[in-house]
Order: C-alpha cells, then structure tokens, then sequence
C-alpha cells in the first residue's frame, strides 16, 4: 500500500512538472549543453489565452523588458562584438601570452598556470590522503596488509611517466600544427596579395616630369586598383568564415543574423550574401566560395586587361589558391583526428590511479602524515596539471570549456594580421620610384638610382655635409638665414626661415616617440604597437600583464569567445521565445477580432 502511494506521488510531481512545461524546441535543446541560465517564461499556452488582449500585450511588452534586463546584450550586439575585432587591421594582444623567461618573473603569474588550474583537484586529493591517514591509524592491520605495495606503485609510476610523457609531447604537436597550419594559411594569403599586386597595370608618370622628385611615380590604374581592393576584401571575409567554421567564438557569424549583419558593416554585399546562403554548399564551408569568387575575379580581370600576365599568371595564380584551399581543409582535419580516445582514456585512467593510490603507497611504507599530504599535493600537480596541459595542447581555440581559455590562440589576432597583409602589398607598391620610361631610357635618369655597392663612408658624408654647409652659408643674407641649435648635445636640426622654435621641438619629440616605439616592438610583430595599432577610439595594444581598458574584458577566469558563444545561444534562445509567443498573441487576437 504505502508503495503504491508513492508511485502515485512520484507520477503526480512528474506530471505536474511536465504539464505546463513549454514545448522542446531544437533550440533549447542546443542551448541545454551551455551554461545558459534557465528562461523564466513558464507559462503554458492556455494560461495565456485565458487573459484579455489588451492584458496580453502588456504581459508581452513586460517580458520584453524583463528579458531585456536579464540578457546584458542582444544578439546583435553580441554579432557587433564579433565584427569589431574582425574588422581591425591591428590586433590588441600578440597570439599567445608572452612572458619574461626570468625565473622571478615566471613564479609571479598565477592566471593560465598548471597551479591554478589543477589546485582544486590537488586540494580534493589531500583530502583524500587525509581520510587514508585517518583510516591507517584506525586500522593498523592494513599497514600489514600492504606490505610492498610501494614497489607496485612504483611500478605503476614509472608506466605512467612513460606514457603521459609521450602523450603530452602528441598534444603539443597538434597544437603546433594548428599554429603553424594558420600562419602557412595568411603566408599564402600574403602570397596571393603580393603577386596580384605585382601583377596589376599601371600608369606612368609625364615624361616631362623631374626624375628626381618624389612625384615622378609609377601608379595602379583605376580599375586595377579597384579588382585589388574586391580581392583583398575578399581575402579578408575568406580568412574570418573560415575561422568561424572551426572556432565556437566566431560561429555566431555563419547564422542568418551575422550573414546579415555583416551586409549592414559593410563586410558583404546582398548580392554576395543570398548567393552564400542558397548556394549548395553548406554553411561551415561557405569560406570555400569565397576562395573561387576570388579566384575567378583575378582571372576575369587579367582578361580584361587590369593585371598583366599571361599563362604564367594564371599558373601562379592557381597554386597560390590550391595551396590556400589544401591549408585550410587541413586545419578541419586536425581538428577532427586531434588524438584517438583510447589514447587520453588510458592515460586518464593512469594518472588518477597514481594520484589516487599514493596516500596508500606513502602511508603504507611509513611516511609521516605531513610528507603524505604534501606529497599527494605535488604529485596531482604535477602529473593530473601536465595531463590537463596536453588536453588544452589539444583544444588550442578552446572550443569546449573543461579549462579556464586562459591563453589560446588568439583567433582576433590571427584576423587581424591577415586583414593587415591583404592590404600591405598593394599599399606597397601604390608608387613605383623607378618608372617604365626611366627604365626603357636607361640614361642619365637611371643613373640617379645607381648607388655605391658598398655606400658612402663616414669621411665622405662628413666632407660633403661642410660643402652643403659652405654653400648654404656663402648665398645666404644678412639675417634671412640663422641657424639656431634644438636639442642637447650634437646638432639636431637647423630652422630656416619661417620655421619656429615650436614647430622644430614637436618634430622632433614626434620623431622621438616614434624612435622609441619602434625599438620597443616586439621581435617578428608585424605591426608597431603605439604606432599602427590606434584606432578611431584611441585604442592601444597592451601587454598580457596589463589589463587594456578597451578590450572587452570577460569574467575572470573566462574566455571572450566562449562567453560570446554561450551568450549568443542563451540570447538567441530568449528571443525566440518572447517572438514565438508575440506571434501567438498576434494570431490569437487576430482570430478573436476577426
């Protein structure tokens, strides 16, 4: 009887639960993996038609609100975060986090160490050996019992060493390989630009003109200049739906909305994005179809005569696209064999048996209760922080969230970078200092450009500055030339007439900066920092050990992407609920008054 009764209490609480439990939705059942907080619009649908319409506008109106304050951003917004970083043309942070080598420095950081990620299992294990100590001084007869258990432990240790020493050395060249697959990807990208640039028609300069002069320049013709700037735009959405493809942080810009949104910031055309989106392709491969449109508008402009170039262009050309598309492809397909399960199950299975059985190997031997406790703290450090090492090795975007995003590979960086090469060979070579004609002449004018293999000694650059000096000072009048000194120490500069004082020190001080900027960079940046990194909104790149007030800062501990991730489900999720019960009301108010 008393079974009975619970069974239909059990049957009772279930049914009640379910009962006015709104329908699962392929949605929710997305957003039920992700630490999304749970919707607080519970109500069932005949609940809903059981008040006045009037009464249920402003119900909905009301839940607007109260989603609106519960969801920081909208999708938007979260789209807008996105495009932000995409469209730079300078990255905030360098690829990874860099640090000082010294010893001092490296003991000082605590945020993306093996320590702070593995103190919370180190803590649980010397709990753990406590509990062990506690039960051998109850018992004494165990210690007996587990006479030489130290040798198979030992035994066990060294087995475990071995492996996770190899699988830690696995992870990390799959870690290496995706960094190096994404920097082989913009090489060929730099690649595409430098030639289509090389190539483009241009336009000479009057013959008339000086040699000399710094105007008389070879430049890009109109429209080639035109097809270079749709190629590197080209080359700039390539390289970010192909990072959406395979990183959860930029996902959100595959979806209808951000193909949308980033019609609106200017990233495509409409015409560009319907074809996207019904093409045959599917939406994680979309970036393919942008590397054949570019492909084909460089043949299509050679046709037309706006490159120069025959067969050998072409050939070029298609190599420099087939090793894109061969780098690309190959980017998915580590990350889809990164490592066989059977190899990180075996090994997670070594390392918590050593870390587990370890009180019981020291307690058994007879070692003191603070060298246990200590010891079980060190050693799951150790080995469970080198194995949660080699699973970050094997998640270099962090694309799932069993560790903190601390130092992934930064995939804004990597955008930015690609967004600064697809522009920096055309901008390059936007003047020619040597023309065609001087070139065809080959006379007098192309003799200013022929210099000493060897250059210019110190003796002779002195000599030749005091016959300047002379000269400048035997045509020059009383008191229309005055050499005043700016600086300390050698002489600087020389104001003429019309120059000031003010104007000479700001020079000056800008020369400086700019001096001290360049000789602060980073060795291999590809930009200067204080430099070329200031944006509309006065935004620098900071150090990793410095917070920089213009990034958007998630909560600590946790990565932008995968905030941005989780955050655009659970916002997606909560707007199609509030807009799929505005088209209830609609249609319910529509069938009363019709």
């Amino acid at each position: 009887m008393m079974m009975m009764m619970m069974m239909m209490m059990i049957f009772g609480i279930f049914h009640t639960s379910t009962a006015f439990s709104p329908p699962l939705t392929p949605l929710s059942l997305l957003t039920s993996n992700s630490s999304r907080r749970k919707s607080t619009a519970t109500s069932s649908l005949q609940m809903v038609f059981d008040l006045p319409a009037s009464s249920l506008l402003d119900n909905i109106e009301q839940e607007q609100k109260s989603q609106r304050s519960s969801s920081a951003v909208g999708t938007q917004q979260i789209i807008d975060s996105i495009l932000d970083e995409c469209t730079r043309f300078s990255a905030r942070k360098p690829i990874m986090v860099q640090f000082d080598p010294e010893a001092k420095s490296i003991w000082r950081h605590w945020r993306g160490t093996v320590v702070a990620e593995t103190w919370k299992s180190a803590a649980k294990h010397a709990i753990w050996a406590v509990a062990i100590y506690t039960l051998f001084r109850k018992y004494p007869q165990i210690q007996i019992w587990l006479q030489g258990f130290e040798r198979v432990w030992g035994e066990l240790l060294a087995v475990t060493t071995f492996t996770l020493t190899f699988f830690v050395n696995e992870a990390y060249t799959c870690w290496r390989k995706c960094l190096d697959t994404c920097y082989i990807v913009q090489g060929r990208l730099n690649d595409l630009s430098m030639a289509l640039a090389g190539y483009a028609r241009r336009v000479e300069p009057s013959p008339t003109m000086d040699p000399s002069s710094a105007d008389t320049t070879s430049s890009y013709t109109e429209p080639s200049k035109k097809v270079l700037i749709i190629i590197a735009r080209y080359i700039r959405l390539f390289n970010i739906l192909s990072y959406a493809s395979f990183t959860r942080s930029h996902r959100p810009l595959l979806t209808p909305q951000g193909m949308r949104r980033m019609v609106k910031r200017g990233l495509l055309t409409e015409k560009e994005r319907t074809l996207l989106t019904t093409s045959k392709v599917s939406a994680t491969s979309r970036h393919n179809v942008i590397l054949m449109w570019l492909f084909r508008t460089a043949i299509d402009a050679r046709k037309a005569g706006h490159f120069e170039g025959g067969f050998g262009f072409e050939q070029n050309i298609l190599l420099r696209v087939e090793e894109v598309r061969a780098e690309a492809n190959y980017m998915e397909c580590i990350l889809r064999g990164r490592m066989p399960f059977g190899y990180a199950h075996i090994v997670q299975v070594l390392v918590d048996v050593v870390s587990g059985l370890y009180p019981v190997m020291a307690f058994s031997s007879g070692l003191s209760f603070q060298i246990g406790v200590l010891g079980a703290i060190f050693l799951t450090m150790t080995y469970q922080g080198l194995f949660d090492l080699s699973k970050r090795f094997l998640d270099p975007f962090h694309n799932e969230s069993f560790w903190s995003g601390f130092d992934p590979i930064r995939v804004d960086t990597l955008i930015a970078e690609t967004n600064s090469g697809s522009l920096r060979w055309m901008y390059g070579l936007e003047d020619m200092p040597i023309p065609l004609k001087i070139i065809e002449e080959g006379g007098s004018n192309l003799d200013l450009f022929v210099l000493p293999d060897e250059g210019i000694s110190v003796e002779e650059v002195a000599q030749m500055e005091a016959m300047e000096e002379a000269e400048k000072a035997s045509s020059s009048l009383g008191g229309i030339f005055s050499e005043q000194i700016v600086g300390v120490g050698p002489r600087t500069s020389i104001i003429v007439e019309g120059d000031t004082v003010e104007d000479e020190q700001q020079t000056y001080q800008e020369e400086f900066e700019e001096t001290q900027a360049i000789m602060s960079a980073p060795p291999g940046s590809v930009f200067v920092p204080g430099i070329d990194d200031v944006d509309e909104e006065g935004c620098t790149t900071g150090s990793d050990d410095d917070e920089d007030d213009c990034e958007p800062k998630p909560n600590e501990g946790e990565d932008f992407g995968e905030m941005a991730y989780d955050q655009y489900l659970e916002t997606l999720n909560e707007e199609y609920e509030v807009t799929m019960r505005k088209y209830e009301v609609d249609e319910f108010i529509k069938d009363t008054l019709g």
